[in-house]
């Protein structure tokens, strides 16, 4: 286990993000791993990802999607490495060679959720850092959750909510990004998901929409100053029918097989074919969710 360190809000490293949390910044920081990356930080440069435990396929994609383009773009991603959009969110950045930091409801040194220590041991070796209010060995605690998030939100200028039901912990992030003044950006989705409950009232509130990573890091660094949209290479009209199933909800291949008018056969080729070019995710139990990769414009 890497040697715990600590930030004290006396100190003169101390992140000047974290001060803006007034008399509810946290006296004493631990952390293991890259001491500097979380000393230095600039909240222009980091963004928060976060979202639900209980995520379905198309929250931990654009997740990982968000997060890759972000890591690839330079920008410092916070994340709570909780099971579903938060740990997808380290992973994204960790796969796009990015800096990534984790604030846990426990010590840094413990990780939590148990299943995610190889998570936590990845991302103390790929430079990144996992903080902390509560000192080292300490065990997560229910009220420690809501504390934490006033920290994740503090971090970073701008906030991205993904994917929340209307009463949860992500919403206790969300408020905090707006009492602090922070951007506030969310991932629409089907208005007939729980899950969507809270990004979907955002949107309505006020909130940016984020489609992909280029309203990400237009939101956060200036509409036009980073360009990272993807664009795929062009379908033929048997790719392009399965894909505008996916689109419109179909995500079983005999789903698509349906809506496209295919043969069940063709029906998963061009499925696997979508999914080997990006312009689909497949999750374990075999149902597609649309990537934020865009297609060509017709000629």
């Amino acid at each position: 286990m890497s040697r715990v360190w600590t930030l004290r809000s006396s100190a003169a490293d101390f992140p000047g993000c974290l001060r803006d949390l007034e008399d509810r910044a946290p006296a004493t920081l631990y952390g293991v791993g890259n001491r500097d990356l979380v000393a230095g930080i600039d909240p222009d440069r980091a963004v928060t990802i976060v979202g639900a435990r209980r995520s379905g396929a198309y929250g931990r994609g654009v997740a990982h999607e968000l997060a890759y383009g972000a890591g690839a773009a330079g920008l410092v991603v916070v994340s709570g490495m909780a099971l579903g959009c938060d740990s997808e969110a380290h992973e994204g950045t960790l796969a796009a060679g990015g800096e990534t930091i984790a604030v846990l409801a426990n010590g840094p040194d413990v990780p939590y959720p148990r299943s995610k220590a190889e998570l936590h041991r990845r991302i103390v070796r790929a430079g990144g850092a996992v903080v902390a209010e509560q000192p080292p060995g300490r065990e997560p605690e229910p009220r420690f959750f809501p504390e934490r998030n006033r920290i994740m939100a503090a971090l970073a200028g701008t906030v991205v909510i993904v994917e929340g039901r209307h009463r949860s912990g992500t919403r206790h992030t969300a408020n905090e990004a707006a009492r602090l003044g922070r951007e506030v950006g969310a991932v629409p989705g089907p208005v007939t998901s729980s899950l969507s409950e809270l990004p979907n009232e955002l949107i309505r509130d006020g909130a940016a929409v984020i489609r992909d990573p280029q309203d990400l890091l237009d939101l956060g660094l200036g509409v036009g100053e980073v360009s990272v949209r993807g664009v795929g290479p062009p379908l033929d009209p048997a790719l392009a029918e399965a894909l505008g199933a996916v689109e419109a909800g179909a995500a079983t291949c005999d789903a698509v097989a349906l809506e496209a008018g295919l043969e069940g056969r063709p029906a998963a080729v061009a499925l696997a074919r979508l999914e080997l070019i990006g312009y689909v995710a497949a999750d374990p139990l075999g149902r597609y969710t649309r990537t934020t990769l865009a297609a060509p414009p017709e000629r």
